[in-house]
């Protein structure tokens, strides 16, 4: 995720400049030894070590753990978090008897902290990297709420032609992007700023079978 190269007298020497200048733990980071360098003769023919160093997600896993339960302890909740990690993609499971404080009204607290999250993580990688939080299965719900949302904007498209949906977050429309493609006689795309962005389902008129793809590119944020 995160690859530094260091110079120095030694190899020892540089893994320990990196170990206290990063917050890292053992296995959280893999050594690639370019040149291992040499002392030479009396101080001649002295060589640095040259050595390059990859965070690994491990690390960043840890740190987005840190960073929540930093949140939910000001909550004033009990909680247990889990982060596991796959490719650039960071997903973090919170569990909590009171877990309706972390998720809010409509998601709205959810929605927030995931915000929260992205922002963090991606302050301390070399590349951009996505988090997703699920807290009490609220995703999982929340998609068979959209499902059944669709469906019925859906059949109200093809008789007026057109349907705005209520203002939702990102991981939200692009749910409803991907069930709307179900079905083959309407197309969505998203309109308005945040927070008030929303989608909109469209019935396919005959010869425009590219209009959806065109829609799409502005669609998924």
């Amino acid at each position: 995720m995160k690859t530094l190269n260091y110079v120095g007298k030694s190899v020892d020497e540089i893994i320990e400049q990196f170990r206290s200048e990063y917050d890292v733990l053992d296995k959280e980071y893999d050594v690639n030894i370019i040149d291992k360098g040499t002392h030479g003769i009396f101080g001649l023919f002295s060589r640095d070590a040259v050595v390059e160093i990859t965070i690994s997600n491990k690390y960043y896993e840890r740190k987005l753990k840190e960073f929540l339960e930093e949140i939910f302890k000001r909550f004033g909740v009990d909680y247990y978090v889990e982060v596991a990690s796959r490719g650039k993609t960071f997903i973090a499971t919170c569990h909590s008897e009171d877990i309706g404080k972390v998720i809010g009204k409509h998601g709205k607290g959810l929605g927030a902290l995931q915000h929260l999250a992205n922002i963090f993580l991606n302050r301390i990688t070399d590349t951009k990297v996505t988090v997703i939080i699920d807290a009490g299965n609220y995703r999982e719900k929340r998609k068979e709420q959209l499902e059944r949302i669709v469906e019925m904007a859906v059949e109200k498209a093809k008789k007026s032609g057109k349907v705005k949906l209520d203002p939702m977050f990102a991981f939200e429309r692009k749910l409803v992007h991907e069930i709307a493609k179900k079905f083959r006689d309407v197309h969505t795309y998203s309109e308005g700023l945040e927070p008030y962005r929303y989608v909109v389902i469209e019935a396919k008129r005959g010869g425009k079978k590219n209009e959806d793809r065109r829609h799409f590119k502005n669609a998924t944020a």
